[in-house]
Formats: structure tokens, sequence, C-alpha cells
């Protein structure tokens, strides 16, 4: 398994992309980024798209990835929780904004089949053992793991929750990218929003210690580029504090 970061911010800018996964070249997780940093050909390879909710920075590249492929036969499997497929349909590709892209369009295929999936219920989808794990956030949102032969992978979506349950599950991550959008000197707004600073996820991976786990390696994401140096200091304190594998994410980064 190769796991390509393709965006590691909540904001985009040119050097800036939403957080966003492609694994082995056909599983995105989320689709933020999906079109603004792939070529036409990449976006041709990808089969199936992991939604971890209804946000747009986490949702906005889907129509656009639709009309691309549209004219390719193969189907697009979306998989999420039923109000964010329902949502994503009904503003994004309600035939008014954009084309209803999970309907046929000019005698082709749809672009996009919608697969609702449930809590804590393993599947398999393309290849992968996958799992969706609830994330706490001010929409219903889940996070995934997702396991190959070779590496296992766990992505909390966005989320101000505990980071322990990512981590007890039958498929135990390598590697758990998380979600770290601000610095320490903005918990209100992290807590309102129900995102994480580096204090709060000190917090959690202590909690996480305690309960006997393995911490996997912590990659956060979905950081504020405005605050970015600033959450980096942090977290590289609760790395040093701690003594534990933690590598910031960020656009381009490989694990495999």
């Amino acid at each position: 398994m190769q796991v390509r970061v393709l965006g590691a911010h909540n904001l985009e800018t040119d050097s800036a992309h939403h957080t966003c996964f492609l694994i082995d070249g056909k599983l995105a997780i989320d689709a933020g980024s999906l079109v603004s940093t792939l070529g036409r050909d990449e976006q041709l390879r990808i089969e199936h798209v992991l939604l971890t909710h209804l946000h747009f920075d986490h949702t906005r590249d889907l129509p656009t990835l639709g009309l691309q492929t549209l004219d390719h036969p193969h189907t697009i499997d979306v998989h999420s929780l039923g109000v964010t497929l329902s949502t994503v349909n009904q503003q994004l590709m309600n035939g008014e904004f954009y084309p209803d892209l999970t309907a046929h369009l000019n005698e082709t295929p749809p672009a996009f089949r919608f697969n609702e999936i449930n809590h804590s219920t393993p599947l398999s989808i393309g290849g992968f053992e996958v799992m969706a794990v609830p994330a706490e956030h001010p929409v219903p949102t889940i996070g995934y793991i997702v396991k190959s032969d070779n590496l296992c992978v766990a992505y909390t979506g966005d989320t101000g929750g505990p980071l322990l349950p990512f981590m007890q599950q039958e498929l135990t991550p390598d590697i758990l990218y998380i979600d770290v959008t601000f610095p320490n000197d903005m918990k209100e707004r992290a807590e309102v929003s129900k995102h994480l600073t580096p204090a709060m996820v000190r917090t959690r991976i202590i909690d996480a210690q305690n309960a006997g786990v393995t911490l996997p390696k912590i990659v956060p994401v979905h950081m504020s580029q405005e605050h970015q140096k600033q959450i980096l200091i942090e977290l590289a304190a609760v790395q040093t504090e701690l003594g534990i594998d933690l590598e910031p994410g960020y656009e381009g980064m490989l694990a495999e």
C-alpha cells in the first residue's frame, strides 16, 4: 500500500490543499483536492472515494471528478454515511448547481454509485479492509481505517474528539492521520468547531498511553496555514515530552 497526502491543510492557496489522501492511486479519502492536485490520467484511475463528512472542503472536487470521468466506462463508488451522500447529491449535484452524476447522462453510465456505510462494520472496498469509526464534529462524521497486506492506516476526519477509538479496533493502524487545525491559544475556537490543538492532542495521546495501547505513528493534517508555524512548534514540544513518533503531514508526503 502507498498512501499519498494530496492535501494537508484546512484551506487552499497556491501551495496548500484541502486535506485529502490517495491510496494506491485508486482509493481516495475525501475529495476536497482530488481534481486540483491530480492530472487527468490519475483522476481516471480512481475507483473508490471514502467521504468523512459533508463539509465543502472535503467534498468540493467530487462533481468535477465526475464530469472528468463521465465518458469513461467505469463508475466510481462513493462511500459514506447516508446523510453525507444525500447532502452531496441534493446540494452539489442536484441537476441545477451541477448535473446529477449518480444518474445516466447523455446515454453514458452514471459517474458515481453511492454506497451507504455504517459505523464499525468491516468492509472490503477496492481490495482493502475498511472500517468506519465515528468522530466528533458539528455534522455527522466518520474516520476510516484502511488495511492492506503490508500496512494499516487511519484518518480521523475532522474531529475534536478522542483518538483512542481509532487505536482499539480490530484493524490496528500503523499510521494515524489526525486533525490538528489550530494552535493552543485558539482552544476556544477549536472546541466550538470540534477540531484539535496540539495541547488537546497531548491529552488524548496520554489517555491512549494510560489505556496501554500501542501508539501508531501520528501524522497531523488539516492545519491552518496561517497558524502553521506555531502549530509545528507546539507539536514538536508534544513529541519531545511524550517521546512519540509524530511527523506533521505535508502535500506530497508518502507512506508505504
